[in-house]
């Protein structure tokens, strides 16, 4: 076999299983509660049997029943990306899409965020008010947990 020949089916087998590592470590850490993802972003279908997904050390639960069909989920974390004005940031700003998606059961977000002892919150937007509002939230050491009814961005912090 002439190299010319050889060469595009060696990129494509190593293409193939550089995405099937990257498969079977996001599995691995999308069942983990306590462990951190070393990945910024992931994407994988969530259908109404629910499922998990973690990024960034976030944890987003989907309880069975929170979508009606198979959805492609996109969990990121925002690295360049500043909290709006008048807001402290005690977390990564995380975003997640489809932007807008409504849940039929609320979804569960646990962010981990760095405790100042000076008080944190949830805030979350919604698609067509890029506001953050005050979601609440409870305290569970580093992790704040609170739900959500759609998926836009969210962080925790508090206001200035």
């Amino acid at each position: 076999m002439s190299l010319r020949r050889f060469l595009p089916l060696a990129m494509t087998f190593a293409a193939l299983s550089a995405g099937t590592g990257a498969c079977s470590s996001d599995k691995a850490s999308s069942g983990s509660a306590t462990g951190t993802a070393s990945s910024s972003s992931e994407s994988k279908p969530i259908g109404p049997e629910g499922g998990t997904m973690e990024v960034g050390g976030a944890v987003v639960t989907f309880p069975k029943g929170a979508v009606a069909t198979s959805t492609m989920i996109t969990i990121s974390v925002d690295e360049s990306a500043a909290v709006p004005a008048g807001f402290v940031a005690l977390s990564k700003l995380f975003k997640c899409e489809p932007s807008g998606t409504e849940f039929a059961v609320p979804v569960e977000m646990r962010m981990p965020f760095t405790d100042d002892g000076l008080g944190a919150t949830l805030f979350w937007s919604s698609g067509a008010d890029p506001a953050f509002k005050d979601l609440g939230g409870r305290k569970d050491g580093t992790t704040m947990i609170a739900t959500v009814q759609h998926f836009s961005s969210g962080f925790v912090g508090r206001k200035k």
